[in-house]
């Protein structure tokens, strides 16, 4: 495929900076064994692309140690391939970007020098299995200036955090974008996610430097709506939004149904890949019980699971009650303990007989290596 795909790694990280303080979006586990950023690499190679850059500013280090040079994507090319682009290291180097927009421009040489004619660019806070090569088709068959994906059906997105929703015409055309509102049931949602012609972003971008523009948005595709021909493409694939602590957790609850889990992982020609993990089964120990959950490799279960996510190397000792929780990977439960709605990072130690308990709107919260 004749197509550049950059990824933004930490455009959400305020988000959730109760699980990005020492890693970027991008980079948060996800479903037992991933990351997030898998979910966007794996759709843009399974969709034909070769040459993808990620984006970061602060905190990519276990970024990069996850993507290494991308070969459990087939991205260790001679030619093309994966890049992680660090920020000051082009255009106006001195300051940080904050948005799309200017990371896009912080990055213009780096886009400049690439080859392929279209440019897929995309925020990462939407998990699903996408066929970008459709959207491309589309793109190209309706001569679009720029194509934007947009559902109707945002799962988990938090209806209290701010959108943008495209209004669209009967031809799919894009007549208005409502920016910063609350999200409207039925309603095209934005995800942040584009697809132009190389040369067009590089002339935007140009452009935009020197006129000192700094939203995607406001200052490109809004007053563009008149004189370009602007394409929503609407996807009927499931998205997990995570918006917040709560959406993560949901979004992450979500994969026990099995639709779901089915409509994620079980596309024929676009597998999710992740960096493999050398670990030994799962062990579940005498009067064990797991219900109803995803539990990875390397845990040991002596207590009692429902509903909850699993990750490598926790260890839930005798007694221990998990229920609707994400552990992290490597936590230990002692015995006796009981959990509900908890979110635990890497690393944590709860000591036998704590009572930790959340709510589904409100999970409880451990940052990673805290004994309790």
């Amino acid at each position: 495929m004749d197509m550049l795909g950059l990824i933004f790694a930490d455009e959400h990280d305020a988000d959730v900076s109760e699980l990005t303080i020492k890693r970027t979006f991008a980079a948060i586990p996800f479903g037992a064994r991933y990351r997030i950023i898998d979910f966007f690499i794996s759709n843009m190679t399974n969709s034909g692309v070769r040459n993808i850059g990620i984006v970061a500013t602060t905190k990519y280090e276990s970024l990069m140690g996850h993507v290494r040079y991308g070969g459990e994507w087939d991205l260790n090319r001679r030619e093309s391939g994966l890049t992680v682009l660090p920020p000051f290291s082009f255009y106006n180097a001195e300051m940080r970007y904050e948005n799309v927009l200017e990371a896009l421009q912080a990055n213009l040489s780096y886009i400049e020098d690439c080859k392929e004619k279209y440019v897929l660019f995309s925020c990462c806070n939407a998990i699903g299995n996408i066929d970008y090569s459709a959207m491309l088709q589309q793109h190209i068959d309706s001569g679009a200036r720029f194509t934007c994906l947009c559902t109707k059906n945002p799962i988990h997105k938090d209806a209290s955090v701010p959108a943008t929703e495209y209004k669209i015409d009967d031809e799919g055309r894009i007549t208005d974008i409502i920016i910063g509102g609350l999200p409207d049931a039925g309603g095209y949602v934005a995800t942040n996610t584009y697809i132009m012609e190389r040369e067009d972003l590089v002339d935007i971008l140009v452009q935009s430097i020197d006129q000192n523009k700094t939203s995607l948005r406001k200052d490109i595709l809004k007053p563009a709506l008149g004189e370009s021909k602007i394409m929503a493409y609407v996807t009927d694939e499931t998205l997990l939004y995570v918006d917040d602590l709560s959406s993560y957790l949901r979004s992450n609850l979500s994969l026990l149904d099995k639709d779901i889990r089915q409509e994620l992982f079980d596309q024929e020609l676009r597998p999710v890949i992740t960096r493999a993990g050398n670990s030994s089964p799962a062990y579940y120990g005498d009067g064990s019980k797991a219900t109803n959950s995803i539990i990875a490799a390397g845990t040991v279960i002596e207590g009692t699971v429902k509903n909850s996510i699993i990750f490598r190397g926790v260890h839930i000792k005798k007694g221990a009650v998990v229920e609707n929780c994400v552990i992290n990977q490597d936590c230990t439960i002692g015995e006796g303990a009981m959990l509900n709605y908890a979110v635990l990072d890497k690393n944590v130690v709860i000591n036998d007989k704590r009572l930790l308990s959340g709510y589904i709107t409100h999970p409880f919260f451990v940052k990673s290596k805290a004994v309790i």
